[in-house]
């Protein structure tokens, strides 16, 4: 990542299925069938070119907290999956800040500007 980032940025496509009224959430192991729900590009996510591998950002990001829970309701994770995963999110995060000793705290915006390291 370093050697894509500093030489050249990365794009990514994002998409996403719909899903159907018979389509499980609650079980992971059936797959979601393309032909039934076709993926949908909803957004490109484009990094820039950039230095971002400094001791700064890397203590940034150890202890940066996140979850996907953070979002409207009607976007919120579905599915059994999704529910134990909010559990060990949680529960890593607390145990890595502990082990850290520094404050579980979730960003609201943001909170460092990297732009001149």
């Amino acid at each position: 990542m370093i050697l894509q980032l500093t030489s050249t940025g990365a794009k990514f496509d994002f998409e996403v299925q719909l899903r159907a009224l018979d389509m499980s959430v609650e079980d992971s192991m059936i797959e979601w069938k393309e032909a039934a729900a076709p993926f949908i590009k909803v957004a490109t996510i484009t990094i820039p070119c950039q230095d971002f591998a400094t001791p700064e950002r890397d203590e940034f990001g150890e202890n940066l907290s996140f979850t996907p829970w953070h979002a409207l309701p009607q976007h919120r994770p579905l599915g059994i999956t999704n529910r134990i995963r909010r559990v060990l999110y949680e529960t890593m995060s607390k145990l890595r800040h502990d082990i850290n000793g520094t404050a579980r705290l979730e960003p609201a915006g943001v909170l460092a500007d990297f732009s001149n390291p």
